[in-house]
């Protein structure tokens, strides 16, 4: 369990990740996560960014979250899936980086995923075309799917969110353990299997290879939802709650 031990130096910001949103009601993302922090005295900020739209975007609106929380100071950013990506672009492009004690990711797609690689291959032109024009209404749009792409990642993504000097970079990652029908959702039996035979060891999403960036502080067997709790605590054999406590029990010890 977290403990009032695990108080770190600076604020923690939680960013969700692609199609998501923070909170669902009475019940967050993070399924947990922000009761366990600010019960050991830190101080917490929950993004909450546009579920389908661009890095650059919600880069953007994560910026004018953190200056509004915490106009001074630095902060920690602990990004999930898309959630990294966002954040590390902001620290790159948007001046940034003087306001970032660290960044830590789990699951991220750093280098992307073949899973986006298939649904851009496997969907046509039309429905992206189409979904776009739906989306523009919501302020929403669909390229943040091809940003997703091993493709993207790799090369203009890989250009523009270069590592910064004095911003601690850390990553903690899960695999889904065999067999994938028991120890993971549904959802991610195909793509598991798929991008077993591609990447290999991964969360149903993403590639533990993809996934770590900067220290690597653990791997844990579990799914891709299964590393922020969901859903609902239930996260398939994994520990959830440890795998939290490793990554801010790591932050801690580096003075974060």
């Amino acid at each position: 369990m977290l403990t009032h031990s695990i108080q770190l130096q600076n604020p923690i910001i939680l960013i969700h990740g692609l199609g998501a949103k923070s909170t669902y009601g009475p019940f967050e993302y993070f399924y947990g996560l922000s009761k366990l922090l600010k019960s050991s005295g830190n101080r917490i900020l929950i993004a909450n960014l546009t579920a389908w739209q661009t890095i650059e975007h919600r880069a953007q609106q994560l910026k004018t979250q953190i200056e509004n929380a915490f106009p001074e100071g630095r902060v920690n950013l602990l990004g999930h899936s898309m959630g990294g990506l966002d954040a590390r672009y902001m620290i790159s492009q948007l001046g940034m980086a003087h306001r970032v004690a660290s960044l830590t990711t789990m699951g991220t797609p750093h280098r992307g995923t073949t899973a986006g690689d298939l649904a851009l291959g496997i969907l046509p032109h039309s429905i992206f075309s189409a979904a776009d024009r739906f989306l523009r209404h919501l302020d929403s749009s669909s390229l943040a799917l091809k940003q997703i792409t091993r493709q993207y990642c790799e090369g203009e993504f890989a250009t523009l969110a270069v590592n910064q000097p004095g911003v601690a970079y850390f990553s903690a990652t899960t695999a889904i353990a065999n067999p994938a029908i028991r120890n993971s959702l549904p959802i991610f039996w195909l793509s598991h299997r798929i991008l077993s035979k591609i990447e290999g060891d991964n969360d149903g999403f993403v590639s533990v290879e993809s996934a770590q960036w900067g220290e690597h502080i653990c791997t844990f067997a579990g799914d891709h939802y299964a590393q922020i709790g969901q859903f609902l605590g239930r996260a398939r054999g994994m520990d959830y709650i440890k795998f939290y406590h490793q990554i801010f029990e790591k932050l801690k010890k580096e003075g974060m």
